[in-house]
């Protein structure tokens, strides 16, 4: 009934791709490492925080122009980034309507920073995991 426990070291570059994962896809990383109800908990917090900025302030939100400094926080949201942000420069390459910054284009920058955040922190449990499943410190438990 539990899920896989990795019982063996893994190489760096197993490491690399659990890290390259867990911050391309939230959740990616735990479950790789058979973490798998984590992962879906990972997966849904953070995806839905960042719609929920998008939904806010619009796709316009992620923009390294108009974000900021708020726009590295935003990077560790993984592919959610890169999509919008490429979305968001085709919107601003056509004749749309000029950006508003009100209450509303704030929250949603707060919001998918704050995600991008959450998934930063996602990626470091990833690491450290695997980290002290290596140095056979503690086992990678299952769910």
């Amino acid at each position: 009934m539990p899920g896989p426990v990795i019982n063996r070291k893994l190489t760096p570059w197993e490491l690399m791709l659990a890290a390259l994962s867990a911050w391309l896809v939230p959740g990616a990383g735990h479950y790789y490492l058979g973490l798998r109800k984590r992962a879906v908990m990972l997966f849904v917090c953070i995806e839905l925080t960042f719609l929920f900025g998008l939904y806010i302030g619009t796709i316009r939100v992620v923009d390294s122009r108009q974000s900021g400094l708020w726009f590295l926080p935003q990077i560790f949201a993984g592919l959610n980034t890169i999509v919008a942000h490429l979305w968001s420069r085709n919107l601003d390459a056509g004749q749309f309507s000029p950006l508003i910054r009100d209450w509303s284009y704030h929250m949603g920058v707060l919001y998918t920073g704050v995600a991008g955040l959450l998934n930063l922190l996602a990626v470091f449990d990833t690491v450290i995991r695997i980290g002290r499943a290596n140095i056979g410190q503690q086992p990678i438990p299952a769910d």
